[in-house]
């Protein structure tokens, strides 16, 4: 008696195009083939279903697990509704039917079509049909390129998972809304670089927050989103470095729609070639804006001038990648040395030139980094009493939007909290009416007393973080024209466009030349 290994499958693309016809679904297609093995007395030594997967496709899990099992010896009949089902590719069926499977003894049935390896008809007709099918799957491929363009090119939304911050609205899947428990945090990532932090200092505060990562927050959300790079990494669902650039730099944030940033090969091959940025498809305005236009340029500013947080802080320092020498024009690097006690952290600036000794720079000596500091702040201030009237001039303090950004996760954890502890007195009813026994219970208990312990911290947290703010924001507000007083990175970079340190004359005195965004 010959074993057989039934192979069925059902792409997207069929699905679509057969909507309301079930003759071709997967459940179908096997009830038919059992039949037909039954009628003959055949044994079915498995069943193979590949759902959702193109017959072009060589990566099909079930279909190379159908290969393996035959190559065991466990198959001796590989049945299919038609050749088709089995592939579209004319490589693979001349490889693996004309090939394979005579080296490996095994026949290949499609009953639709009255394929058969052992019929010498069928040899002729196999490279008909199968040009016949891979061209099928190359004419629907140009036409869903063609339809994905022009959807693009309309400002329709087309991929499968909104960007993080965002979701797909409900009343219309081609469009994105802000996602109102993340835009939040997308905000507070671009407010903390903004205000210096590193990349490594922000993911260690979302992680302290108990916020969970874009990939972790779409498995929470019941999404079948796979980020294959987080599942090599040792990540754990948590916020990373990497996590954090990506999200800067990704202009979705503004408003435009950004999409064609890569695209398949070919119809054959699904893997992915990138798109030249000159090339991608930019709508303006297409969505609701998480990030304001100031605060995009300033970020991207940052962002290519390639300026490192040091290994001791987490902060960039306010002066940082905005310090030239004036006579060769080289940035100023940065030496750090300390007290002899080494208690107290100093830095100077020194041209970069005579640093590396790539050119004799005569300007070699260095400036201390805290006296220039104090020095633009003092001239900042004089600016502003001059220029500034104390009665229209009024400074907003940065951290007024992470305070609302504050309130509003707090409201949306308290929410869920809320939610956690309903669900544990509805359990409990449902257990006093013997609707739920006491193991299940049990169970839940301990799962819903871990989200609500987690919620908790994150509260608590997030609570300290809005007290210190709200205390900072009550500060009383000097009585005279505003002045500042410490230059961090934030004001460096809303005021300061570069910084030219000349060198030291006869007299040991030196040129400081600020350029100002004023």
């Amino acid at each position: 008696m010959p074993r057989v290994g039934i192979y069925c499958r059902l792409s997207i693309e069929d699905k679509d195009r057969l909507q309301g016809v079930s003759s071709q679904s997967i459940q179908n297609q096997r009830a038919m083939l059992c039949d037909y093995c039954k009628v003959r007395g055949w044994e079915i030594s498995g069943i193979y279903c590949d759902d959702g997967y193109s017959g072009i496709d060589r990566s099909r899990p079930e279909f190379n697990r159908l290969l393996a099992d035959c190559e065991a010896g466990r198959i001796d009949i590989v049945l299919c509704k038609d050749q088709s089902r089995f592939s579209r590719d004319i490589v693979v069926i001349e490889q693996i039917l004309n090939d394979r499977f005579l080296e490996w003894g095994v026949r290949f049935i499609g009953v639709a079509d009255n394929a058969d390896t052992e019929s010498e008809s069928y040899s002729t007709m196999r490279l008909f049909t199968s040009a016949y099918n891979e061209m099928y799957v190359k004419d629907i491929s140009a036409k869903i390129r063609r339809t994905l363009a022009f959807k693009r090119e309309q400002g329709q939304f087309v991929g499968a998972f909104a960007p993080y911050g965002y979701r797909i609205d409900p009343q219309d899947r081609h469009r994105l809304c802000p996602d109102p428990e993340t835009a939040p945090v997308v905000q507070q990532i671009f407010a903390l670089y903004l205000q210096g932090a590193s990349y490594r200092r922000i993911a260690q505060t979302l992680n302290a927050q108990g916020i969970p990562s874009p990939a972790a927050y779409k498995q929470q959300s019941g999404s079948h989103y796979v980020n294959r790079n987080a599942e090599k990494s040792a990540s754990h669902g948590l916020w990373t470095q990497s996590t954090i650039s990506r999200l800067l730099a990704n202009e979705t944030y503004t408003g435009t729609l950004v999409q064609g940033k890569s695209h398949h090969i070919s119809y054959k091959n699904k893997k992915r070639k990138q798109v030249a940025p000159a090339d991608w498809v930019r709508i303006p305005d297409a969505h609701e804006a998480l990030i304001d236009r100031d605060s995009w340029d300033r970020t991207q500013a940052r962002l290519q001038s390639h300026t490192r947080v040091g290994a001791q802080s987490a902060v960039l320092p306010p002066l940082s990648g905005k310090v030239r020498c004036a006579v060769c024009g080289r940035p100023m690097k940065r030496n750090v040395y300390y007290n002899r006690a080494h208690t107290i952290r100093y830095y100077g600036l020194q041209c970069a030139s005579h640093k590396s000794g790539a050119m004799n720079c005569p300007n070699h000596k260095s400036i201390s980094g805290l006296e220039l500091e104090r020095l633009i702040l003092d001239e900042l201030n004089r600016l502003v009493a001059r220029y500034c009237d104390p009665q229209q001039l009024r400074v907003t303090p940065a951290h007024e939007e992470q305070i609302k950004r504050c309130q509003k996760q707090l409201a949306a954890l308290s929410e869920r909290r809320q939610t956690a502890q309903e669900h544990l007195v509805a359990m409990y009813k449902d257990k006093l009416d013997g609707k739920l026994s006491e193991a299940d219970f049990t169970l839940f208990r301990e799962r819903l007393h871990e989200e609500e312990q987690r919620l908790a911290a994150q509260l608590e947290a997030l609570q300290t973080q809005l007290t210190d703010l709200q205390t900072r924001q009550d500060a009383p507000a000097p009585a005279r024209s505003p002045q500042f007083q410490q230059l961090d990175r934030e004001l460096a970079d809303a005021f300061i466009d570069r910084i030219e340190i000349g060198q030291v004359d006869a007299n040991g005195e030196r040129d400081v030349h600020i350029l100002w965004k004023l």
